[in-house]
């Protein structure tokens, strides 16, 4: 196929690309704290992707096969799974020098990856069915609009979406660059299914990034109202700024705040009650709100928010990668004591340590290594459950392969 494809066209590019992406993790206390009674998790996870990219002057086709699997989980002499698919599948039309139009199934990768991401960590990573249209304003500005329609089959009559995902977003990003400033704008317009009904809301706002002396600084302000996925008012708002320092060539450090607003703990299941908890919806929350995951990864949604003040410090010097981050998490809705909503615990959840070693082997190969620890509180286990006194923390090593196979 590859020599086929040279000999028809020597002006196209063709490119193949691999994966291999094993992790081993010991989880005591990750994502929600550990019970007395409970012991232990340890497994290997594993992603490998090939990656088929062709392009020519007037079109770029590009597909992402996966696997996705745990070590062990189907049999020695397995004949099928269910464990491989379609990562990515798009094509992208060049309407103009200055218009693209790309539809299939794609990551969707915008300014730091909080509203929207690809959510690399995860081994199966997050894609999109729907059809974006990116324009080149100028040199320096770029404006693209998202349009995304799910059904879970074809259908003779009806729109009704069962699946756990939204049936309909759209939005809007712009992004103008000047010389040590940077702002990028959003809107998204997200529609779930509803019993009667699709729920709409709408997140609005922007990301400021500036040069501010030896200091990058970074801002980020959104609000969301509209109806939520059970049909409540949604009044909800996200705030956050970090600046950065280069202490050194090799030092790095940085110092931010996140604010994610939230519902008082008693009203969280009240359907009459407005919903004040904001949701970063589909970005890449690994990397925001401490490794560990106790926080919008699949969880905490439409709960007593965060407010995350963090410290990172970063070391690198030739093959070798030292990260220590700090994580200190408050809620921002009242959490009252069990049985009795006239009694208001402390705002505190916890302290988190993350700690990541790694040593790049070559442009190609990589090995990386993590230790976690939550110091948490009684406030904690009253929203997550298990046991705040237990000893809480996750280790994982992980080894990436990402080869060029061949590229004309």
């Amino acid at each position: 196929m590859i020599l086929t494809i040279m000999a028809l066209n020597a002006s196209s590019q063709f490119a193949l690309s691999g994966e291999l992406r094993p992790r081993a993790e010991y989880r005591h206390g990750f994502s929600s704290l550990i019970a007395e009674d409970e012991e232990a998790a340890f497994f290997v996870s594993q992603r490998l992707r090939l990656n088929f990219r062709y392009g020519m002057e007037e079109f770029t086709f590009f597909v992402s096969l996966q696997d996705v699997r745990v070590w062990g989980e189907v049999p020695q002499l397995n004949r099928s799974d269910f464990n491989s698919s379609i990562h990515e599948a798009w094509g992208e039309l060049k309407l103009s020098p200055a218009m693209a139009l790309r539809l299939g199934r794609q990551e969707l990768v915008y300014d730091n990856a909080r509203m929207l991401g690809n959510v690399d960590w995860a081994q199966q990573g997050r894609s999109h069915d729907l059809a974006l249209l990116k324009w080149t304003t100028s040199e320096r500005s770029q404006l693209h609009a998202g349009f995304a329609f799910n059904q879970e089959g074809e259908r003779r009559v009806s729109t009704f979406y069962t699946l756990n995902n939204y049936k309909t977003m759209q939005f809007l990003w712009f992004n103008q660059r000047w010389e040590n400033t940077g702002l990028s704008l959003l809107f998204l317009n997200n529609g779930m299914q509803g019993l009667g009904k699709t729920h709409f809301s709408q997140t609005t706002g922007g990301r400021l990034t500036t040069k501010l002396s030896a200091i990058d600084f970074s801002a980020s302000a959104y609000m969301q109202t509209g109806r939520d996925a059970i049909d409540r008012k949604l009044s909800a708002f996200y705030l956050a700024a970090e600046g950065r320092y280069n202490f050194s060539e090799n030092l790095k450090g940085a110092l931010g705040i996140e604010f994610l607003s939230g519902t008082h703990l008693a009203e969280t299941s009240d359907p009459n009650a407005i919903n004040r908890s904001f949701n970063p919806l589909y970005g890449t929350n690994h990397a925001f709100n401490g490794h560990m995951d106790y926080f919008y990864v699949g969880n905490h949604i439409n709960n007593v928010g965060l407010i995350n003040p963090y410290l990172t410090t970063q070391y690198s010097k030739d093959k070798f990668l030292l990260q220590g981050n700090l994580h200190l998490f408050f809620s921002d809705g009242a959490v009252h004591e069990p049985g009795n909503p006239g009694n208001q615990m402390s705002a505190y959840l916890g302290t988190e340590l993350d700690l990541i070693l790694g040593y790049t082997i070559s442009p190609q190969a990589s090995i990386r290594g993590g230790y976690s620890h939550l110091f948490a509180t009684e406030t904690m286990e009253r929203i997550k459950g298990g046991n705040h006194t237990q000893l809480q923390n996750w280790m994982w090593v992980m080894v990436v392969l990402k080869p060029t196979l061949f590229s004309n």
